[in-house]
């Protein structure tokens, strides 16, 4: 185990929803730590809200977790489908995730997948987290 290395991040999550694009974009302070994967650490603005977020880059897989007025665990593995609970303050919902692309190194960490609720295509998403 090795000690926290602080970095500096773009982060930038499209979401294609009903016909339309959007784009959030924050830079973040992430803390990374190398503890068998690597884990990385930070905090994402929501709305008013705060969501502590870890991400865990294991061997070609992804879990993305938030904790906050949102609560979900995201698992990641490109060309495998694979299923989540993601709690809001609108209650509980069951996901299943259909990853396209899940590329890591160079300080960038890229995902492209789709979300469905009930076999119901939700909508498709980009995650970036890119070193500055």
């Amino acid at each position: 185990m090795t000690g926290t290395i602080t970095h500096e991040c773009n982060l930038t999550q499209l979401v294609f929803m009903h016909g339309e694009e959007t784009k959030y974009e924050q830079k973040l302070q992430v803390s990374e730590l190398e503890k068998g994967d690597t884990y990385l650490r930070y905090t994402e603005a929501l709305d008013d809200y705060e969501l502590k977020v870890t991400v865990r880059l294991g061997d070609n897989f992804v879990k993305l977790q938030r904790r906050g007025i949102i609560n979900m665990n995201f698992h990641f593995e490109e060309g495998v489908k694979t299923d989540t609970f993601y709690d809001s303050p609108a209650g509980r919902h069951h996901f299943e995730i259909v990853t396209h692309e899940l590329t890591t190194g160079d300080g960038t960490l890229n995902i492209k997948y789709d979300l469905f609720e009930s076999g119901t295509l939700l909508g498709k998403y980009k995650y970036t987290l890119e070193r500055i």
